[in-house]
């Protein structure tokens, strides 16, 4: 009796340890509200992840990012894009910015806001610092959240969003993500054939 409950003890392990290693879990998609046609999806960031941490967002989508910093002590980052990019060997950001040239609208408390090459409206308190690097919010802890308002970009495929705060620790501490975007019945594909990542869409 005593082997028995050795063993389910260690298969439960096992399974926890397989559980933890899956990678975030199932993929979570924004709740859409019927009237406006737009999708709502919380993150939280912690030390140092973020929940959830995959996303799947569909192409012309409408999208409400409700964020939250849940840390007692750190502030966090959020950005969106692909290629990391490094400086004396540790990540800073994204070489490729999901949100260049799209219409972002962010309300709410944010330690700073950095536009990049989006077209930014800023409702809140927080530093806005214009033209540089990609778009980013850093918060800091705080129980108020920061909501960023957007249209899913017409580029499909995989995307990465992540924290680069503390010189870039929290990335390579694992706060990280996966955002894939897909087309939808409101985009039209005009480049069949050609690769998930370059793939584009157009908004009809």
């Amino acid at each position: 009796m005593k082997q028995l409950a050795i063993l389910v003890v260690i298969t439960g392990l096992v399974l926890l340890v397989l559980g933890c290693g899956s990678g975030g879990g199932d993929p979570v998609t924004p709740t859409l509200d019927p009237t406006t046609g737009v999708g709502t999806l919380n993150i939280s960031m912690d030390d140092f992840t973020f929940t959830p941490k995959k996303i799947d967002l569909t192409a012309c989508q409408k999208v409400r990012l409700v964020l939250t910093n849940n840390s007692a002590t750190n502030d966090h980052g959020f950005t969106v894009g692909y290629g990391v990019t490094k400086e004396g060997g540790s990540p800073t950001g994204f070489e490729r910015d999901w949100f260049d040239d799209i219409e972002v609208a962010v309300t709410g408390p944010a330690k700073m806001v950095k536009s990049g090459k989006a077209i930014l409206t800023h409702e809140g308190t927080g530093i806005v610092e214009d033209g540089t690097g990609g778009f980013m919010v850093i918060k800091a802890p705080s129980s108020q959240a920061t909501i960023i308002e957007f249209t899913v970009p017409t580029e499909i495929g995989d995307f990465e969003f992540a924290s680069f705060e503390g010189g870039g620790k929290h990335y390579e501490d694992g706060m990280k993500g996966l955002i894939k975007v897909f087309p939808g019945k409101s985009a039209r594909n005009d480049e069949v054939g050609k690769s998930w990542q370059q793939a584009k869409t157009k908004c009809l």
